[in-house]
């Protein structure tokens, strides 16, 4: 598929430029627009709340690939402009700066921004590259932090600040840290892991406000206890980008609905990464799959089926994450699991010291795994895992 009007694709960050890196390596010539509304080249955003918040990376180390490098991939990358109205019958895209594109086809590759709450005005959130460096200054003169949210990113914020030797207090919502990624198990290991570093971790905290004062931060719970830092970071997760969708018409349920194929309801529109609804091969519903590997392999999906090369999109949600020194990885659906309790999951190994994989079942089919300090099985999991095998053969197995 060659044509002189170009494949245009809306946002910059990691599926974008994967999806336009794809194009090219699959040989298409014609043109190709990457349009993102931050002023940065696409960038790695793993490192916003380790190397790059802790100073062990510079923006320059981050980088998808440098500006030489994408001009030499002949991929037209237009930084610090965002996409305000989509022409899904004319094919044609609207810039805010008052241009606009006609498209042969469109990938909306908008991501998300970091949630926000009202009633938090003196926390900071941690999204983009901008953020990261903004509380890198911060963290750089403050003895203590507040951390809002014991999801992987607050956790992860945690261990960064403790490597810098600050004080730090993680105040969360639910019983326990991890609780939208992984089930209790995990999340008492990684609980206790913190608490052993040093972090007072605050669990089943219901905030009032995060405020700033000329003392500095307070957070005040509804049952009226307080605390205090120089610096707070709210990590609350995402909110998936479908104005743009929404205004076109497109079909979005809790985020832009996609088939197999990584096309959305419009024609010649497709859609890849955090903003996508996908369905759910075991609850039947759609939901959204916020990680680093479906954004990257959602999009070469997407570039492949809008270059007319029909390939399904079949994921398997994995995640992964390091915390003084131990390395956590998921993929699947534990929370898809008949029960988290001793007859939801199988524990092999010693959780604690720290070397153990867990595997999560309902109705006898592996649906879910966990590892901590077990990279090459976690790798053979993920694999076992798109097959839904039963207890036996995975035991078997392995």
């Amino acid at each position: 598929m060659n044509s002189t009007e170009p494949i245009v694709i809306v946002g910059a960050g990691v599926a974008g430029a994967t999806a336009a890196q794809t194009i090219r390596t699959e040989g298409h010539t014609g043109p190709v627009v990457l349009i993102g509304d931050e002023p940065e080249l696409p960038y790695w955003r793993p490192p916003l709340s380790k190397g790059l918040l802790a100073g062990h990376a510079e923006p320059e180390h981050i980088a998808v690939a440098t500006e030489t490098g994408w001009t030499e991939l002949n991929v037209d990358v237009r930084t610090g402009v965002s996409a305000v109205e989509l022409d899904p019958a004319n094919r044609t895209l609207g810039l805010d700066d008052g241009s606009r594109l006609r498209y042969s086809k469109l990938l909306l590759a908008t991501g998300g921004r970091a949630r926000q709450v009202a009633s938090m005005p003196g926390a900071c959130t941690l999204r983009t590259q901008s953020d990261a460096l903004a509380v890198r200054g911060e963290l750089a003169g403050a003895p203590s932090v507040l951390v809002i949210g014991a999801g992987l990113i607050g956790l992860e914020v945690a261990a960064t600040a403790r490597s810098l030797g600050c004080d730090v207090t993680v105040i969360e919502l639910a019983g326990m840290p991890l609780n939208r990624v992984a089930p209790p198990l995990i999340g008492g290991i990684f609980a206790t892991l913190h608490r052993r570093n040093g972090v007072d971790l605050q669990l089943g905290v219901r905030l009032r406000s995060v405020v700033k004062t000329p003392d500095g931060i307070v957070a005040t719970a509804e049952d009226g206890r307080t605390w205090s830092a120089e610096v707070a970071v709210a990590a609350l997760g995402m909110i998936p980008e479908t104005g743009l969708a929404i205004r076109a018409g497109l079909a979005v349920q809790g985020g832009i609905v996609v088939d197999e194929h990584c096309r959305t309801s419009a024609p010649a529109i497709f859609a890849a990464g955090d903003a996508t609804a996908q369905s759910h091969p075991l609850l039947g519903t759609r939901y959204r799959i916020e990680h680093l590997s479906n954004a990257m392999e959602q999009a070469a999906v997407a570039a492949l089926n809008l270059l007319g090369i029909e390939t399904p999109y079949a994921p398997v949600p994995s995640a992964s994450s390091e915390q003084y020194g131990t390395r956590l990885e998921i993929c699947g659906w534990p929370d898809a699991a008949d029960i988290f309790d001793e007859r939801g999951y199988t524990v092999r190994g010693e959780p604690t010291s720290l070397d153990f994989s867990a595997l999560f079942w309902t109705e006898d089919r592996l649906v879910g795994a966990a590892c901590v300090g077990r990279p090459e099985e976690f790798e053979q999991l993920r694999e076992i895992v798109a097959k839904r095998p039963n207890i036996d053969e995975v035991l078997a197995t392995l």
